[in-house]
């Protein structure tokens, strides 16, 4: 049995859908939405969620579980209420990238629920994102710590901003897919990981939780108010 009321892939989901209501509700973007009917599928998803939190199923059930399945629907639904019409230009300011970089990864913390509750009962922060070897394929130094970067995963790709002084061109790392910062007008979607792994076999997989650095169980703490 899974103790879901206390599972970090559950308060990672309503903390992203709080920021899909808070994006909803101030929305202010240059593309058009219908307000209502958004508002209407978060609270869906909201009780659907708050179901599953307090369902104690074993994973395989959960899973299967309607309620669960009724979480996907509802972020699909609203994935196309919500995302920028096919051929609509974003606009460059920072603003407007970090709202649809901010929406588009609670998006993806809801429609990923079941994969991430197939990796097993146990209560792991590093279970709740997404983890994924990337390969670097761009360094560019942004300040005089920073440095902008891009990293493929195979099937897409990943602007990361880093204060890893050592990190190169063509390395292959872990990359953790968590709420996307702003550093000096550029949006990062995720953060470096691990050390090199030297094995261009993990790009667009998921990589263990053996090779992760201690950091990403720290995010996923933050992220849900868990202080230790």
């Amino acid at each position: 049995m899974v103790d879901t009321a206390r599972d970090y892939r559950i308060l990672v989901a309503e903390y992203a859908l709080g920021l899909l209501e808070r994006r909803v509700k101030g929305w202010g973007l240059p593309w058009p939405l219908n307000k209502g009917r958004a508002l209407e599928l978060l609270e869906d998803v909201r009780k659907r969620l708050l179901k599953v939190k307090y369902s104690f199923l074993p994973a395989d059930m959960l899973v299967a579980s309607d309620d669960l399945a009724g979480v996907v629907l509802g972020a699909r639904e609203l994935a196309g209420l919500l995302l920028p019409p096919a051929g609509f230009q974003v606009p460059r300011e920072a603003r407007a990238r970090l709202a649809l970089a901010e929406m588009r990864w609670a998006l993806s913390i809801l429609l990923g629920l079941p994969q991430r509750f197939k990796l097993g009962e146990e209560n792991y922060p590093e279970y709740a994102v997404d983890v994924v070897g990337v390969e670097v394929t761009r360094v560019e130094p942004l300040t005089e710590r920073l440095k902008t970067t891009r990293a493929s995963a195979g099937s897409f790709a990943l602007t990361i901003v880093t204060n890893i002084e050592e990190i190169r061109v063509g390395e292959v790392r872990a990359a953790a897919l968590l709420p996307p910062v702003e550093f000096h007008g550029v949006v990062s979607e995720a953060m470096y990981a691990s050390e090199p792994l030297g094995d261009k076999g993990l790009v667009g997989k998921r990589v263990p939780r053996r090779l992760l650095s201690g950091e990403v169980a720290a995010q996923v703490r933050r992220l849900v108010g868990e202080r230790r």
